[in-house]
């Protein structure tokens, strides 16, 4: 994650934990990310250099004021200014991290070779939420059918690999280096 994202959404979580305004600033972050997607026009507009902040925060103004929280409305506010509108999904997801951070939750990335059933994945939460003593485990399934068996589990940028595949290319590997 780039200094500059993790630093915003550093600021942005100190101002909202002090305000137990976390959850509501998180869900009008995702509520704005969401119209940045579906309307692709007002972010080229907002990043665009040669427009004057003063109409970008007007704008944004007639779009959400009365409709997010104030320091998240502020918050977009200096993004403009400081020209840093471009680091908006870095800085939702450095942001979210953060919140789960603070709220003791470890998100998980499993990635599997076949479906998994819920028994299973709720014994990797499990089995996670230990290691990493958290008090609740969020995850994600993905199906990667080249790993031909087995799962890899992401923890942040840290991967833990059980899979087939990767027990195979270490016995490749050992076994070429005779």
């Amino acid at each position: 994650m780039p200094l500059v994202e993790a630093r915003y959404a550093e600021a942005l979580i100190e101002i909202t934990e002090e305000n137990h305004s976390t959850d509501k600033v998180l869900s009008d972050f995702n509520t704005f990310i969401s119209i940045f997607d579906n309307t692709p026009e007002l972010e080229e507009y907002l990043k665009k250099p040669n427009v004057q902040s003063t109409a970008k925060k007007k704008l944004l103004d007639e779009l959400f004021m009365g409709q997010v929280d104030e320091n998240f409305l502020k918050f977009l506010y200096l993004l403009v200014d400081k020209n840093r509108i471009n680091c908006i999904r870095g800085i939702l997801q450095e942001y979210k991290r953060m919140a789960d951070e603070k709220k003791n939750v470890l998100n998980l990335k499993i990635i599997s070779a076949v479906p998994l059933d819920h028994l299973q994945i709720e014994k990797i939460k499990k089995k996670y939420a230990e290691i990493y003593r958290k008090d609740r485990v969020t995850a994600v399934v993905n199906i990667d059918r080249s790993l031909i068996g087995g799962i890899k589990v992401q923890v942040g940028d840290r991967v833990e690999d059980y899979s087939v595949k990767s027990r195979l290319d270490s016995l490749k590997k050992l076994l070429t280096e005779r």
